[in-house]
């Protein structure tokens, strides 16, 4: 499993941000925090974007990780 996050603090403060999440080797699931939205690379993380979604707390803690950590 890999995680990868980065953001970016722009000149206006506020903060660009995004969470990949992959497996063997491939893209699974991403977060915009810009959207707050997840971006499910195949069918199979679709259905953990609309759980994700649906739960609201996995788009909350990625918000606070990546706009404050």
């Amino acid at each position: 499993n890999l995680r990868v996050s980065g953001c970016d603090l722009l000149s206006d403060g506020s903060i660009r941000g995004t969470s990949r999440f992959g497996y063997d080797g491939r893209d699974f699931i991403s977060f915009d925090l810009e959207s707050g939205r997840f971006v499910a690379a195949d069918s199979a993380a679709e259905v953990t974007r609309r759980f994700w979604e649906q739960e609201g707390i996995e788009a909350e803690r990625l918000t606070n990780y990546l706009k404050h950590v």
